[in-house]
């Protein structure tokens, strides 16, 4: 019987340390450098779709999602924190997220969507303040933080599709 008792602390031991190991790969999978490795492409298409830069694609979603960790962004696939009457949006998948935020973007007059593509402004600090002035965030530091975002890790590259970006590593 104690024998037993042994064998099943010790089968729990294992798994815990088993689902330890398995968490910690899961995060691990979830840095900036990797982040941009996955979502670069589509963010590159929806620009070209919907004229709204790379880097704001990119620099949003990165800190909306902390880099793809979030719950809401793991959970619901919702990298933008994008809600709707009060309640955070659910996507089918991340693409799904992606193409939503653009959307969102385009068809809100406040953003003055219109006026920037209108006058083919790929400035991400242009497209910034005038979404940021729409309301999208309450944060009164949000404009900063993805403005950090931007410039750390070289989004702007990116509103070039000709140039080959070179993503610089934490």
């Amino acid at each position: 019987m104690r024998i037993k008792a042994v064998l099943v602390i010790v089968m729990l031991l294992l798994t815990f340390v088993s689902n330890a190991q398995e968490k910690t790969k899961i995060v691990a999978k979830h840095t900036p450098i990797t982040y941009i490795e996955k979502y670069d492409s589509i963010s590159i298409a929806l620009m070209e779709e919907y004229k709204i830069p790379t880097s704001i694609i990119l620099g949003i979603s990165m800190w909306e999602s902390g880099y793809g960790t979030s719950k809401l962004s793991t959970t619901k696939h919702n990298y933008f924190g994008i809600k709707k009457n009060g309640v955070y949006r659910s996507y089918e998948s991340d693409i799904a997220s992606f193409k939503d935020f653009c959307s969102y973007i385009s068809n809100r007059k406040a953003y003055q969507y219109n006026y920037l593509i209108t006058n083919n402004v790929l400035d991400y600090n242009v497209w910034l303040i005038k979404i940021q002035q729409g309301g999208y965030s309450e944060s009164t530091n949000w404009k900063s933080k993805i403005t950090y975002m931007i410039q750390k890790y070289k989004l702007y590259e990116y509103d070039n599709p000709r140039v080959d970006p070179q993503i610089i590593p934490d």
